[in-house]
């Protein structure tokens, strides 16, 4: 019986000691808030079976009392922390459904029938441990059992609706274990007159024993123990002892198992978090794709821009196509670019992309009377709406549309430190700009004041380059025709002086001689024609324009040409740089007919690759007498050609000599230097 109760103190001090090392556990679970109720309850009934062990022992006669007493003590706090940690277990992990408020009214009654039965049973004669003890395991131990046994059960309820099966298991173990605690040790009480721990019989007298001490019942009727320690002994062949030293042992086992739910659960936040961070991680990555996309998308516009810039384009094709390119990189409902009219008194909208189509304002001007754009304008600053403004100060933001904007972001155009006009954007939902789209927006309103000033340099420059060749056809014509027409004027005086004096031979000579000098300004007249012909039809291509002009070239002086092209795709040159190249080859054709002499000319242009990037070389050779550089007469028309490279960003050599003819090259660059480094300006 000794070693019984040993073993029965050792697995609730198990108990214990396992709860409360599980309490050490970091981590705020609903079952956690428990444990401390679990673990002073193996603790206290650990302690109560050891005392039970020497009480039945014997060798401590003379405490005996004081460990009788502390032994009733003990049993009562045992009952009272289980009952404790039981309506935790039921009530607090999950609240009790709402009928659960009418069981306290419902308890009144049974409740106070057992008050009252457990007072009358106590001034029975008989030993007060015996109705304390049988008390004591119906009222706390069975109800705290139950209690508890129905917590874990509906833990496992619970956690098996949401599909954690391992978690669920464990409470099941847990559960059916208090249910048999209950049957152990809170209904099998020692034998008694009361309670059902015995029935009425008239023809029997039993005797009990409790802890050594025997009770005689003297009443005039006997009792039949059914539901005490006699009973299960007779009817297992096994002492209570045995049994509750089982249940104890089978309580420790599965609510030890439980406790592992703290493990469970652990690892299953450990891999909540774990999903929570590839979760995030791939967000995060898919986040920065995005936005490489977007940053190579947005790249690919500036670039594509540039490029229109340096390609001359119309300033109104570049304007829609930089609004076309806003208004789908920034997902935007509305785009406005508004300039200032000519005499800076109106903002008129120059271009607009709305309702999925990107025009120029062709008709009537528009003006626009947003107090906010006109505020962005005068303190040159951008403006971006976070949310909290109220609708009506975005009104006139939207054109061509009745529904009003919630986000708008301003951008001011500068050029030259003077304000012109503005670039914005427009949703009608409410989700905002981020400081990012306002960055990407002040980009392309850069664009824009380029694209603006290019084309105003471009008309400068169209409008100078008139004026040059108006000038240099001025010069040809004053070096060639008008001097023509002077000696020919000079020459019909002379053939009239000729004629008078009858000197025929003499008349004949000179009238050979103004023939050849008419000739001759027949063909410059004819040169300068083919030349602005060629020069006018660049829409023609390089090749096709300089193919055209090197035939007629032959037709006309009667030179063998040949034309060697050896460029595959496009040139890349500016416009004014392949109006120069065309310039230079006419010039150096020019040349050749009247001072060269030559008999073939031979024109290749090539694609070559230098140290700064792709150049196109152009190289003209002729058959011809060769010249020396110093007193030439062709030193005005070379100095030309060499000016003419130069404002191209190019250089042109020449080569020749007596008798060995000449050699011309000219090198221009691509546009693709300049657009690498428009980029990386971009970029930065």
């Amino acid at each position: 019986m000794i070693i019984l109760y040993f073993f029965y103190g050792l697995a609730f001090e198990g108990l214990g000691l396992a709860t409360y090392l599980q309490l050490r556990r970091e981590g705020d679970f609903p079952l956690k808030r428990e444990l401390p109720w679990l673990a002073a309850f193996g603790f206290v009934g650990g302690a109560a079976g050891w005392v039970d062990m020497f009480l039945a022992s014997g060798s401590l006669e003379e405490i005996v009392n004081i460990l009788s007493i502390l032994r009733v003590f003990l049993h009562m706090l045992t009952g009272g922390l289980l009952l404790r940690f039981g309506w935790g277990m039921l009530n607090n992990l999950n609240p009790l459904p709402a009928w659960s408020i009418f069981i306290p009214g419902i308890l009144i009654v049974p409740i106070a029938f057992v008050i009252t039965y457990a007072t009358t049973t106590f001034i029975t004669p008989s030993p007060i441990e015996i109705p304390i003890e049988i008390w004591t395991r119906y009222l706390l131990y069975l109800p705290g059992s139950l209690l508890a046994g129905t917590g874990f059960l509906r833990q496992w309820h619970s956690q098996r609706k949401l599909g954690l099966y391992d978690v669920s298991n464990l409470m099941l173990g847990a559960g059916l274990a208090f249910i048999l605690e209950a049957v152990v040790m809170g209904l099998i009480v020692p034998a008694a007159p009361y309670g059902p721990a015995s029935y009425y019989n008239y023809d029997r007298v039993i005797h009990t024993a409790f802890i050594g001490e025997s009770l005689e019942v003297t009443q005039p009727y006997a009792l039949y123990p059914w539901l005490d320690y006699e009973s299960v002994l007779n009817t297992t062949g096994l002492p209570i002892e045995i049994w509750r030293m089982l249940s104890a042992v089978i309580v420790t086992f599965f609510v030890v198992k439980a406790l592992d739910v703290f493990e469970a659960i652990r690892r299953r936040q450990v891999l909540a978090l774990q999903q929570e961070r590839d979760r995030a991680q791939r967000e995060r990555i898919a986040a920065q794709i995005h936005e490489r996309q977007m940053a190579e998308n947005w790249t690919n516009a500036l670039i594509n821009i540039s490029r229109r810039i340096a390609k001359l384009e119309h300033v109104d094709d570049i304007l829609i196509y930089i609004v076309d390119n806003v208004h789908q990189l920034l997902n935007t409902d509305f785009v406005g670019v508004a300039i200032t009219n000519q005499e800076n008194s109106a903002l008129e909208l120059k271009c607009y992309s709305s309702g999925g189509k990107t025009q120029l304002v062709d008709n009537a001007p528009i003006r626009v009377t947003n107090s906010l754009v006109k505020n962005a304008m005068r303190t040159s600053a951008s403006y971006r709406s976070l949310g909290n403004e109220s609708i009506e100060i975005f009104e006139g933001v939207c054109f061509f549309t009745d529904e009003p904007a919630r986000a708008i972001v301003i951008v001011p155009l500068q050029l030259e430190n003077t304000v012109i006009g503005s670039l914005w954007i427009a949703r009608i939902e409410s989700t905002q700009f981020s400081e990012t789209d306002a960055i990407w927006l002040e980009s392309m309103a850069d664009q824009v004041a380029i694209a603006i000033q290019h084309g105003l340099m471009t008309s400068q420059l169209q409008s100078l380059s008139i004026v040059q060749e108006r000038g240099r056809i001025a010069r040809e014509m004053h070096d060639g025709l008008a001097q023509v027409l002077g000696y020919l004027n000079l020459q019909v005086q002379t053939l009239g002086s000729l004629l008078n004096q009858g000197r025929t031979e003499k008349l004949q000579t000179e009238l050979l001689q103004m023939r050849q000098a008419i000739r001759t300004a027949h063909a410059d007249v004819r040169e300068n024609i083919l030349s602005l012909r060629t020069t006018l039809a660049q829409e023609k291509g390089l090749e096709a324009a300089v193919q055209e002009y090197l035939s007629e070239f032959e037709i006309q002086t009667g030179l063998k040409t040949s034309f060697a092209y050896q460029v595959d795709g496009d040139l890349n040159l500016s416009s004014i740089a392949e109006v120069q190249f065309v310039c230079i080859l006419q010039e150096a054709m020019t040349n050749v007919r009247k001072h060269a002499q030559a008999s073939q000319v031979d024109v290749a242009i090539r694609k070559e690759i230098l140290g700064d990037g792709d150049h196109i070389h152009m190289q003209i050779i002729d058959d011809g007498i060769g010249f020396v550089m110093a007193g030439s007469k062709r030193n005005f028309g070379l100095q030309t050609m060499q000016e003419r490279a130069e404002s191209a960003s190019g250089n042109l050599t020449i080569k020749s000599s007596i008798g060995n003819g000449t050699c011309i090259e000219c090198c221009l660059p691509c546009l693709q230097q300049e657009r690498l480094q428009k980029q990386s300006v971009v970029i930065r």
